[in-house]
């Protein structure tokens, strides 16, 4: 079904704040993983402060792993990058904001854009102070240093995911690698795109020859950090991203092998079950800590969270919906569809993004980690990065054999695709990503890899299918304008996108 597209749209409900992002000068200080720091520390530590022993850096460090929180557990995150995409769909009665993102009419001044601007350049912030003050901490023996420089591998670990968030919807930025104290000398101009990747690439780099492959327990270093696997994981995601498929398939195959794919695909993403064999990286979220997911409440109707007993759940209209489109790609047999999404009646849409359910939410929010690196991703880019062949194939087919119930390492002639199966490789790759990873906010950075004019071709056919009198997509909307409030913050400094 087709939804009508309307300009009456519905003012929001709430101001614009006066943000400022350059002058945050404190570090949020929460435990960021389920299983580590339960201790409750100081509210926040001037980025100023003197770390006196490694202990209170790393304390200082999680104050960058909680800000995460504020990112991917965001409706505003999953608007910009998920539902941009042709998978899912938006309201399109709704706030104005959120429906210019969906029909790509957004402006300079949209809220959702200034949002997720401000929160990756706070952690980005936060993360350039653990980074600055590290040197300076005084340590005892090895072991001390050991922690000092894992927390500052740790720390370009998460720089590097919230500028390659930030690289892939605004293109160019402002490169900030110290920290922001104060107002004196805080506009610096936008760097080109090569060399936020440079930087990223550093980062991750780095941080892939500090950080340990695992994490054993104990205070301070537990399991739910990130690893040096989560960071070729995503350095081979951003290789990928920037064009240079030998140097990802170089770090994706490091990772060939250190995890497994879950024998239940719904297991994945299921309330509980954190950091298993096939997650290499996930931001926490843990009710009992007061800091449960909540943005998976927008995606279940409040009649189904009242069926269900979901007491954190429901809302009467989804601001957020599964295409219908998506719901036809998947072949008989395939279980990611059910656990993906599940038709009901009575509501604005069709269909709702089920993914993420937890029947035991309440008000503290939902038990569930959003997993942003696994195994299955990392297998379907590495085939895609190493073309077409006989062990790219397989690559894929191990995730298909998961898909259909069966065994990911014993070959199904019912299951298993090759080169005889139609289409080109890339188009199988895709649609196999698109299956697997759907509503896990992948699919907008696979549509930028491919060629401009395919990626309109896709994004304006989704258009064109799910709504009535939308405007057709031009190249330059495939990037978002720069956040008014940053150019007029830096006196014009920064400059707008085309």
């Amino acid at each position: 079904m087709k939804i009508k597209y309307s300009r009456k749209l519905l003012k929001p409900g709430f101001n614009l704040f006066q943000i400022k992002i350059l002058t945050i000068a404190v570090l949020l200080i929460s435990s960021s993983c389920d299983d580590f720091i339960d201790i409750a520390p100081e509210d926040r530590i001037d980025a100023n402060a003197f770390f006196s022993n490694p202990d209170e850096l790393l304390f200082a460090l999680n104050g960058v792993y909680a800000q995460q929180r504020n990112i991917y557990g965001n409706l505003d995150h999953f608007n910009l990058i998920e539902a941009r995409s042709d998978n899912a769909g938006q309201n399109q009665e709704d706030q104005k904001e959120r429906v210019e993102t969906d029909t790509y009419e957004e402006t300079p001044g949209n809220l959702l854009m200034l949002n997720v601007w401000t929160r990756n350049y706070v952690l980005i912030n936060n993360a350039n102070t653990v980074i600055a003050r590290a040197p300076d901490v005084p340590t005892e023996n090895q072991v001390e240093q050991e922690l000092v420089d894992r927390a500052v591998g740790e720390a370009k670990f998460l720089r590097a995911m919230s500028y390659f968030t930030l690289v892939n919807m605004f293109g160019g930025l402002p490169l900030r690698t110290e920290p922001t104290t104060d107002f004196d000398n805080a506009s610096i101009p936008r760097s080109s795109e090569a060399d936020i990747y440079d930087r990223i690439i550093m980062d991750l780099t780095d941080a892939s020859n500090i950080l340990p492959e695992s994490y054993d327990g104990g205070p301070f270093n537990e399991i739910g950090r990130a690893t040096k696997y989560a960071a070729l994981a995503l350095l081979g995601k951003v290789q990928l991203q920037n064009g240079n498929p030998s140097a990802a398939s170089t770090a994706l195959q490091s990772v060939i092998g250190k995890y497994s794919l879950l024998a239940d695909y719904s297991a994945i993403h299921a309330a509980g079950n954190d950091n298993t064999a096939e997650s290499i990286f996930e931001v926490s979220f843990n009710p009992s800590n007061q800091t449960g997911l909540g943005m998976n409440n927008a995606f279940i109707p409040a009649s189904v969270a009242s069926e269900l007993g979901i007491v954190a759940g429901g809302t009467a209209l989804l601001p957020t919906f599964p295409t219908m489109d998506i719901t036809t790609i998947y072949e008989d047999g395939d279980l990611r569809a059910d656990v993906s999404f599940t038709a009901y009646t009575g509501g604005n849409a069709p269909y709702y993004i089920s993914k993420y359910m937890d029947l035991d939410a309440a008000g503290d929010g939902s038990d569930i980690n959003m997993v942003v690196l696994r195994y299955a991703d990392v297998l379907l880019m590495k085939a895609e990065a190493d073309g077409e062949s006989a062990a790219s194939y397989e690559l894929i087919n191990q995730v298909r054999r998961r898909a259909f119930g069966q065994d990911p390492s014993t070959p199904d002639p019912g299951i298993d695709i090759d080169a005889s199966t139609p289409g080109t490789f890339i188009e199988k790759v895709m649609l196999e990503r698109r299956r697997e990873l759907v509503f896990e906010s992948q699919r907008w950075l696979d549509l930028r890899r491919l060629p401009e004019s395919e990626a309109l071709n896709i994004i304006n056919s989704h258009m064109s299918d799910e709504y009535t009198d939308v405007p057709t997509v031009d190249a330059k909307r495939l990037i978002y304008p720069i956040p008014q409030q940053e150019i007029d913050v830096s006196g014009g400094i920064v400059e707008q996108n085309p």
